[in-house]
């Protein structure tokens, strides 16, 4: 392991750790911080250690990246809810779920590097997916301000949609890389645009309409936006054809004005949008808050630890990007849209450099979901489009969300491990060939 490689890894931890610093001086807490903090940097480095000892030829930024936005959700999370009431252990159950997604993501690591063998399974995969969602319907289900997303365990209550998506990313990837060139021909059309054989498309139509469906009655509007885009976005990708795109475009504005005449919360989303001052100590308050916080934060922010953003209701998790904003400033907000962007540029990376159809529609799909989330959350709490109410992966309070990101994350390591091992063999080639020549 080079010393290049590491470095990305230490910065990450370090500047962390600059972060819980600074709140033992603003908040006077010299002994959570530094708890947190050691926790925090010991799981994320020994399972990048674990990492680069058995994927020595995977992507060794994705790590230090995950470490950077875990490392500023858990010291924003520890900031907003040290020694308020009710929500003082949300810091704890960050962490604790930080440690469950490292050790998910190491057992992948550990047992899934032949991972092609998913796609052997991706009917099963569908299938599991689909019962995730529909889970929520069972008494088992449960309802958290006006959308019924929870599943209550005992112990654990998770959201069955974050780990959902990812299985039904592995059915798309495994299905369309099969049937590519069956769907990119046609052969009748719809409203003037081409499609397939309703035998091939069949399959995925079933399996998209059932979630999307499920998710609609589920009002679970963010996650139903990904569920539609990121399977569309696969399918153009597989085949090319700029038709279904076109077609999904009509389908997403219909069915957006089907559920907003449906349902009343969405009408009361779409409002506080458009006119948050209507209601601005009910409906706009969250939105009119987040609103203030940003411009409060200016462009050098009021400090980690000195802005109002706990005035912002469930600020943890849906708003967690306005409290950075509002501490960190411009300049702090945009290193972190940085850091997503090169995320997404890694994975983007990956999926080209991937050697099967399978693994690029894989990255590719996970890649495009893990993009959207953030833009559609960023977007919610700039007031540039209405709020979902999805979690900021990595940075944003929420057990289901952090586990979900470190399984998406460990697939594209695989699948960066063996294109950069063929990388690394041709290179190897061909100096071995210059060499004798």
């Amino acid at each position: 392991m080079t010393q290049r490689a590491t470095t990305p890894m230490i910065l990450a931890l370090l500047v962390t750790t600059l972060g819980f610093a600074t709140l033992i001086f603003v908040q006077e807490a010299a002994s959570p911080p530094l708890i947190y903090g050691a926790y925090y940097a010991g799981t994320l480095f020994v399972l990048y250690l674990g990492v680069r000892l058995l994927l020595p030829h995977s992507d060794v930024l994705l790590l230090p990246l995950v470490t950077l936005l875990t490392g500023l959700g858990l010291v924003m999370i520890f900031r907003l809810t040290y020694n308020i009431e009710g929500v003082e252990s949300l810091a704890l159950d960050q962490a604790i779920w930080i440690l469950i997604g490292s050790g998910t993501m190491f057992l992948m690591v550990l047992f899934f590097r032949n991972y092609h063998r998913l796609f052997d399974y991706k009917y099963l995969f569908a299938f599991a997916g689909v019962f995730l969602i529909a889970s929520t319907f069972t008494p088992l289900g449960y309802e958290v301000n006006g959308a019924r997303l929870w599943v209550d365990l005992g112990p654990v209550s998770f959201q069955p949609s974050e780990f959902a998506r990812i299985a039904l990313i592995v059915f798309f990837a495994g299905y369309l890389a099969e049937k590519r060139d069956l769907l990119a021909a046609t052969s009748r059309s719809f409203l003037g645009i081409q499609i397939p054989a309703i035998k091939y498309f069949g399959p995925v139509a079933l399996v998209w309409a059932a979630s999307l469906g499920l998710l609609v009655f589920e009002k679970d509007l963010g996650s139903s936006l990904l569920f539609f885009a990121v399977p569309l976005l696969m399918l153009y990708a597989a085949t090319g054809r700029i038709a279904y795109v076109l077609l999904g475009g009509i389908l997403f504005s219909l069915g957006s004005l089907v559920t907003f005449l449906l349902f009343d919360h969405v009408q009361v989303r779409v409002q506080a949008w458009l006119d948050p001052w209507q209601d601005p100590d009910g409906t706009g308050f969250q939105i009119l808050q987040s609103i203030f916080n940003i411009a409060d934060g200016g462009l050098l922010g009021t400090g980690l630890g000195a802005g109002f953003a706990q005035t912002i209701p469930e600020v943890e998790t849906d708003f967690v990007f306005s409290a950075i904003a509002s501490e960190l400033g411009l300049l702090g907000a945009t290193a972190v849209l940085l850091a997503f962007l090169i995320f997404v540029y890694r994975g983007t990376k990956i999926a080209l450099l991937a050697e099967d159809d399978a693994s690029k529609l894989l990255v590719y799909g996970l890649t495009a979901m893990f993009a959207l989330q953030t833009l559609v959350i960023v977007g919610g709490v700039t007031k540039a489009i209405p709020l979902t109410g999805i979690t900021l992966p990595f940075v944003s309070y929420g057990g289901s969300s952090v586990v979900g990101n470190f399984i998406l994350t460990g697939l594209l390591l695989l699948v960066s491990e063996k294109a950069g091992r063929r990388e690394a063999e041709g290179r190897a080639y061909q100096e071995s060939d210059w060499r004798a020549s």
